[in-house]
């Protein structure tokens, strides 16, 4: 049976575990970003045995659940010497995942910018690095942005898959505050409430950054 009580007298725990949600977002949303960037630049533009190793970094991690690349980090990699805390694994582990779908999102808007304004770069005496940082990489960040909130509001949710390594986020409170209470039902809608005012103020922004882009 759903019971508000239950929400209400456990809610700063139910907070504590938002703002770890909160803090592995935006620290695996940083270099998520930084090396899909990374990633996306080379697959266009570092050689033909450059671009086939991102190619297949990229097809493998869309291809492969998030949740398995989690429990392979952080229960695996020890067994090979890489023993890493908690919240490290759990942001390593997003961001490898969250950098090859932001590697794309970076691939697709350098390929929207028109051929012409390379050209016209090249033709000023540019080289391609320059022509990069000074024409296309500008005017792609302005268009990345809707696409990067649109992942940002994803992987505030997909945060919870740490819940499986026993992280203590959002998800995990709710199932704790379940098993004192033996009422499993309030606690978990509590946290979907949390989430969705979590992510519905990033969804708003993204929509927002669209109309200005068009």
């Amino acid at each position: 049976m759903f019971k508000w009580s239950i929400i209400f007298d456990n809610l700063p725990f139910l907070l504590a575990g938002a703002w770890t949600t909160l803090a592995l977002t935006v620290v695996s949303m940083i270099f998520a970003t930084l090396a899909g960037l990374l990633v996306g630049l080379l697959n266009m533009f570092g050689g033909k045995v450059i671009g086939a190793i991102t190619r297949l970094y990229i097809e493998a991690v869309r291809g492969t659940p998030a949740l398995l690349l989690i429990l392979i980090v952080y229960y695996a990699l020890p067994r090979i010497g890489l023993n890493l805390p908690q919240f490290p694994a759990a942001a390593v582990s997003l961001a490898v995942c969250y950098a090859a779908y932001i590697a794309e999102v970076f691939r697709s808007a350098v390929e929207s910018i028109p051929k012409g304004q390379s050209e016209a770069a090249f033709s000023l005496g540019m080289s391609q690095a320059q022509a990069l940082r000074h024409v296309i990489l500008p005017q792609t960040f302005r268009r990345v942005l809707p696409p990067l909130a649109n992942e940002f509001a994803a992987l505030i949710k997909d945060t919870s898959l740490v819940a499986f390594i026993s992280m203590e986020d959002l998800l995990f409170k709710a199932k704790i505050i379940g098993a004192r209470t033996y009422n499993v039902f309030s606690p978990l809608i509590g946290a979907a409430m949390i989430y969705l005012i979590m992510t519905t103020p990033v969804m708003q922004w993204s929509r927002s950054l669209e109309k200005k882009v068009e």
